[in-house]
Formats: C-alpha cells, structure tokens, sequence
C-alpha cells in the first residue's frame, strides 16, 4: 500500500511508527516474529495495492487497536462513534464493550468449557496467550467487496502448544475458518462486523475435546 495512502490502510509497522508511545496499553507493539510466520505460513499471496491488501492491512490494523489501544477516541481504523460488532447473531458490541472485555471474550461468548461473562480484557489476553504460546495468526482467504459493505472469508490459526482450562495442548494445528460481513464509511473506516464462525468448536479443541471441523 502507497503511504499517501490514509495511515489505517497501511500496515502495522507504519501505524506503529506513527503512533505515540503513550497511546499504547503497554508500549508499542512488536510484529517481527508475527511478520516473519505470516510469511512462511500463509495460503494467500495478492498483489500489491490490490483492495485484497488494503482491506488485510485495515483488518489487521484494527485487531492491532483492539489489543493494544485502550482509548476508542485513539482507534483511526473504525469510526467509534458508530462501531458496532455482532458474532453468530449475538447482540450488538459496541467499541467500550471491546476495551473491557477484549475481543476473545466477545468472539466466544459463554460457553461449556469458557465463561466469558465472568472474564475482562486482561483475563482473557492471558489465557489465550497461554494457549497459543507463538501465536495465533489471521489471514484474507477471499473478498467480495460492493462497497460500502464488503464480505470476507478468513483463517486463523496457531499451534495449541500452551495450556488451556487446564489441558496441556498437544502441539496440533488449530485452523479455524470464518466469514465477516464489513461495513466500511467513506473514508474506508470500520463501522460494522458481523463475524461468523465456529465458536463452540475452537474451545472444544483447545479443552481436549474433538478437533474443529470447517
């Protein structure tokens, strides 16, 4: 992406770069080993300044604030004022749900093996960290774009080599496949998601339980 491109369409490190120190939850962000997986690991490859690439960099610039900016008036991906996120026909989350209570506890919701009513934000970072001890990645598989809505498919995985609930991860692959429908403003900024994927499957996994299916 051109960097007279708008800032939340590049990519990470130039966000960073541009961003204060003291905006972040604490400190700035460092992607290098992350950078360094997605290359060796990811399925998908699209051209430079493709809107594929755009809307790569605008996703992973907005999971970036959502784990690291604890102001919503600090976001430049979404347009907080309006922002609103549904996960499998869930309420509506608005940008303050996703400060305090971080976004693995609003994608996975209430479920046998994970409480997520009784977790926050930092509950939740630690426990899935534990669980995905080098990380848990995300990748665009396919876009279908009529702005200002936009229809991703997506994967996002890491190898259970932590603990979680207890269970010792075994090392396996765990690659769980979704979809987004995006509502984008003007300015190609986030004001709605609504994401779809198989919850329920990716705690049984990390639980000990059957492995997901796609």
């Amino acid at each position: 992406m051109s960097e007279s491109a708008p800032l939340w369409l590049q990519d990470r490190e130039a966000v960073i770069e541009a961003t204060p120190e003291n905006v972040w939850r604490y400190g700035a962000p460092s992607y290098a080993f992350t950078n360094k997986r997605l290359a060796d690991e990811r399925q998908m490859h699209f051209e430079p300044g493709s809107l594929e690439e755009t809307i790569t960099n605008l996703v992973r610039v907005f999971e970036m604030e959502a784990t690291n900016k604890a102001n919503p008036e600090d976001w430049i991906s979404i347009d907080p004022k309006v922002f609103r996120m549904t996960v499998n026909g869930s309420r509506e989350y608005t940008v303050q749900d996703l400060v305090a209570k971080g976004g693995y506890n609003l994608f996975i919701g209430d479920r046998a093996n994970y409480n997520a009513s009784e977790s926050n934000y930092e509950k939740s970072e630690a426990a899935f960290h534990n669980a995905f001890r080098t990380g848990f990645l995300w990748e665009l598989l396919t876009l279908k774009a009529h702005l200002p809505t936009a229809t991703l498919t997506w994967r996002h995985w890491g190898l259970q080599n932590g603990e979680f609930n207890g269970h010792k991860g075994d090392g396996t692959l765990l690659d769980i496949h979704g979809a987004t429908l995006a509502t984008l403003n003007d300015e190609l900024k986030i004001t709605r998601l609504e994401h779809y994927f198989d919850a329920g499957g990716m705690i049984d996994s990390l639980s000990g339980g059957c492995p997901i299916a796609h």
